[in-house]
């Protein structure tokens, strides 16, 4: 299966919508913007012209999604306009172009070395994610102070800072991208922000690999979830159910939800027998985990 992203109109992209399933594929993500709409989506490789040709006749543009099928959490110190690392836009954009799910987390307490920490709410909203990217500065001692309490985030952590720094053992670093002021434009600033996505996509790699042993992938449980409880298509959400590594978000409440979930068909078994499901940290979600991953 290769992941990719389809950029086109409105007109004629159920067309494409069909020949994807016909393929054998499915759709990821699928967002509008008035007449432009973004498929994210995965097919056989072996079918790769077919598709192709598809977006050809609809004068529509395919490009590579690598980490389509991954959330990824962008944290910053704090998203007050007096301290917001102006790149964290452009982070979260890149990734997002290369296909991935992300979420801008900011901290309510990660500005100021000695003060910085992580509350209880935000390292669990954090560790609900495949990869977190967090966005430190440009002074290397405050640094040093800051990314000592990532060791409470249990997920694979990508972290930036201007200075080169020795990074703790499991958390990838990636330097001279510190705090600006404006927007990154020149070819230059798009090598950085290339730097840190391949970084994300080492890591999400590694862990789809360890993930390949389950027999049922996350899409798959995507699409019987949606078949299976109709509920879901009255969210106004621009994705109500979000594909991970590792299995689901749903943006609907557990309380409410929770059995149905459980009880979605899934081949011979009920999607509660290969899954864990609970409820998320933020209100009217619910995580879908197979069970046993760590």
């Amino acid at each position: 299966m290769i992941p990719l992203i389809f950029n086109g109109g409105v007109y004629g992209h159920q067309e494409f919508e069909e020949l994807v399933y016909d393929l054998g594929g499915f759709v990821i993500q699928k967002n509008f913007a008035q007449t432009e709409v973004t498929i994210f989506f995965i097919v056989p490789e072996e079918d790769l012209d077919r598709v192709k040709e598809k977006a050809l006749e609809l004068k529509a543009e395919l490009k590579n999604a690598p980490l389509a099928g991954s959330e990824i959490a962008v944290v910053v110190p704090t998203i007050s306009i007096y301290h917001l690392p102006h790149h964290s836009c452009d982070v979260a954009e890149y990734l997002r172009r290369k296909g991935a799910k992300t979420n801008m987390i900011g901290l309510s307490r990660g500005v100021g070395k000695r003060l910085a920490r992580l509350t209880a709410f935000e390292r669990d909203l954090i560790n609900e994610h495949d990869v977190a990217v967090f966005l430190f500065g440009n002074f290397k001692e405050c640094i040093n102070k800051k990314i000592k309490m990532l060791k409470e985030i249990t997920v694979p952590v990508v972290a930036t800072g201007f200075p080169k720094i020795t990074a703790p053992e499991g958390i990838e670093y990636v330097p001279n991208l510190g705090r600006i002021v404006g927007k990154f434009s020149k070819e230059s600033d798009i090598e950085l922000l290339e730097n840190v996505a391949k970084a994300v996509e080492r890591i999400v790699d590694k862990r789809r690999k360890l993930f390949d042993r389950f027999e049922v992938p996350p899409y798959y449980l995507k699409s019987e979830v949606e078949n299976q409880i109709p509920e879901i298509n009255e969210i106004t959400s621009p994705a109500p159910i979000t594909v991970k590594l590792n299995g689901l978000r749903i943006k609907l409440p557990y309380d409410k939800f929770g059995d149905k979930i459980k009880n979605v068909k899934i081949l011979d078994f009920k999607l509660g027998d290969i899954c864990e499901v609970f409820p998320s940290v933020v209100e009217g979600h619910t995580i879908v985990k197979f069970a046993g991953v760590f």
